[in-house]
């Protein structure tokens, strides 16, 4: 049975645990790895640390673990850590219940994850779809885990024949041409090149670097690009580069870009970037100067960012290839780097009737109504999580569901209605409760 609630005075006896489960070696190998990462290329800080947060979390256990012989009675109210808490606790509870191969084909797949972050994401939202329906009181069965199906979920009792859900993570740079980590890494390259040039910067200057497609794969033309780019920005006008590429340069008042930190931006400040750099939702990053400055740059492909079709592409693939097609079937997909708010917003304007549908609701709509998918009875769209307190001693992690079902679907079922419930703010999904030890 898959764990839903946790007392924080747990937390030390899940830690040691799971740390006898997993193996300590496996996140405190990472975080040094991605402290080597970093002290190479100070920009790539941030982005790290959260594309491992849970290692960083764990790591910080096992620290104090070893420093006071257990974890300290004052850290089970530290919230930082309860990602990772909720994380081992239910990965705990299913080892305890599944067969011994099945237990290590789960032990193997958690040291995958804390390797790569695309699949610690993955197993997270499959964590979290598992957790929103047990709250239910569903009956959950793991396809994959007990050879039948090569999708996510089985909701046993809902439907004549039961639920398939098949999760699917998608990750910012989905549809990219242009991904994160590449920009991080091509801003390292370029930084020992323009640093001693804007020290005494006073004013804001957008530098917009416009590739034909992607970056070059070979390091050495990425450092001739980067040597390229910064005479562009120290000459301070736009010019056409070597390679083809453009440059385009223009000034600006940092005052627009308010007390943000340096480095890359989180939502509540895109838009002042995208109004800076004069693009849209692009790879940008701000520095600022001792003199009251600020450098934006922006690295940007001519070539359209395709978000949606790569996602609906992903799931046509999906519906084809994972899906059972006997029965009912939902996606989840879960939405990194978008936040609840930001879902939320999407949903109301779908909601009134008297604004144009998003872009999502159409490629929705498009979706459901291809050939080959009468099996799809849904299809659900989950923020990223966060921590929310619900009442004295609760806190409750979860986020945004955006849900578009399909009742004309032949597989469908009135048990599927009230899976996901609209209440105007948000749908908890994914919540593990953590209850304060008295």
């Amino acid at each position: 049975m898959l764990l839903t609630e946790l007392g924080t005075g747990e937390i030390p006896e899940v830690y040691r645990r799971f740390a006898e489960f997993v193996g300590e070696a496996h996140w405190r190998n990472r975080v040094r790895k991605i402290k080597d990462e970093i002290r190479g290329n100070r920009f790539l800080g941030e982005f790290l640390r959260h594309e491992n947060a849970l290692s960083f979390q764990l790591e910080h256990l096992r620290e104090l673990q070893a420093r006071y012989g257990s974890i300290p009675a004052w850290e089970v109210n530290n919230r930082e850590i309860y990602p990772a808490m909720s994380f081992a606790a239910q990965v705990l509870s299913l080892a305890q219940v599944s067969p011994r191969p099945l237990a290590e084909q789960l032990r193997r797949r958690v040291h995958d994850a804390f390797n790569k972050p695309e699949a610690m994401r993955a197993l997270r939202l499959e964590l979290s779809a598992a957790t929103h329906f047990a709250r239910r009181a569903r009956r959950l069965t793991w396809p994959e885990m007990t050879g039948g199906g090569t999708f996510d979920l089985l909701v046993d009792d809902v439907g004549p024949d039961g639920l398939e859900v098949e999760c699917k993570s998608i990750g910012e740079d989905k549809g990219r041409k242009v991904h994160k980590r590449e920009a991080l890494d091509f801003y390292g390259l370029l930084w020992s090149h323009i640093h001693p040039t804007i020290k005494g910067l006073r004013t804001g200057l957008s530098a917009v670097l416009t590739l034909h497609g992607r970056l070059p794969e070979r390091h050495a033309q990425r450092v001739d690009l980067a040597r390229s780019f910064a005479r562009a920005i120290f000459a301070g006008k736009g010019t056409v580069l070597p390679d083809g590429s453009g440059v385009r340069i223009s000034e600006f008042d940092p005052a627009v870009l308010g007390d943000i930190p340096n480095g890359v931006q989180p939502s509540e400040v895109r838009a002042a970037i995208d109004q800076v750099s004069e693009t849209r939702n692009r790879q940008t990053m701000v520095v600022g100067t001792h003199a009251g400055g600020a450098l934006a740059l922006t690295l940007q492909s001519s070539q359209d960012d395709a978000l949606l079709k790569a996602v609906f592409d992903t799931l046509s693939d999906s519906a084809r290839r994972q899906l059972t097609g006997t029965r009912g079937a939902m996606f989840l997909v879960g939405l990194h780097g978008i936040g609840g708010d930001q879902l939320l917003s999407v949903a109301q304007q779908d909601q009134d009737a008297s604004q144009t549908p998003t872009a999502l609701r159409i490629a929705v709509s498009r979706f459901l109504s291809g050939a080959g998918r009468d099996h799809v009875v849904g299809v659900g769209f989950l923020s990223e999580s966060g921590l929310q307190p619900l009442e004295a001693g609760l806190v409750e992690s979860g986020g945004t569901a955006y849900y578009f079902p399909k009742r004309e679907s032949p597989k469908w079922s009135d048990d599927f209605n009230g899976l996901f419930t609209w209440n105007r703010t948000h749908a908890q999904i994914g919540a593990e409760v953590l209850g304060r030890s008295p």
